[in-house]
């Protein structure tokens, strides 16, 4: 079987900033800090390697500790379910082009198991895909709560993934994300790498990564199941 690990933000949907200002808001609750711009590019990095620049950011490292780490997610996650709900009741969650008809497609092969690779915690990705309406699509993943570092978190989804198809083996893995980072972190797990355009990164920056596939959307998805049809690991 092959695993099919996607990222969330910027790959499957856009939330016009909720996840961010749901930070944003708990960095002021628990560390009276008022982030009002981007002080930091959170592309492709996990929750918490994103708190410690902020924190880093504003100088106060040394305020990061088991404690405040636990306090700050907590908050970010009762923020973030609000945020969420807000983009829905504004019509502010987009889910991107050829997302839905991928997500189906996939589900109807018996060759393919879908899951995630997010550095959203594993409670911030369910609540993402809740309010967006793509819960049903996805059984496993890596998540920023697993590890700071997007390769450990990669593996991990794989492993998983490897777990729920035993003892099938895992003939391939893919990590589909929209980042540079999703493809340096994915190749350093093994895994084979589509990158697609449809966020901040432009087709050129993505291809200077050398993703295994280019799209600039994921429709249509012929192209995109044939690859990964017939894709094999060196």
């Amino acid at each position: 079987m092959r695993l099919v690990l996607f990222d969330i933000d910027g790959t499957l949907i856009l939330t016009h900033g909720a996840g961010m200002r749901a930070f944003h808001r708990a960095f002021q609750e628990v560390f009276d800090i008022t982030v009002d711009r981007e002080v930091i590019r959170p592309d492709g990095k996990t929750d918490p390697l994103i708190a410690k620049e902020i924190l880093s950011y504003f100088g106060k490292e040394d305020c990061w500790n088991e404690q405040s780490r636990d306090h700050l997610f907590a908050t970010y996650l009762t923020f973030l379910r609000q945020e969420m709900r807000w983009a829905r009741e504004n019509d502010s969650i987009h889910i991107l082009p050829g997302v839905r008809e991928l997500l189906a497609g996939l589900s109807t092969e018996p060759e393919f198991l879908v899951g995630l690779v997010t550095g959203n915690l594993e409670e911030g990705a369910r609540i993402k895909l809740e309010y967006a309406g793509l819960s049903q699509y996805f059984r496993f993943g890596g998540y920023g709560s697993d590890s700071e570092d997007r390769t450990t978190v990669t593996r991990m989804g794989i492993r998983r993934g490897a777990d729920l198809i035993a003892p099938s083996p895992l003939e391939a893995a893919f990590v589909i994300g929209d980042t540079p980072l999703d493809i340096v972190h994915g190749h350093a797990a093994g895994a084979g790498v589509i990158a697609v355009a449809s966020a901040r990164y432009s087709a050129e920056h993505l291809q200077s990564c050398h993703p295994d596939l280019l799209v600039p959307a994921l429709t249509p998805i012929e192209p995109v199941l044939s690859f990964m049809r017939s894709w094999l690991p060196a």
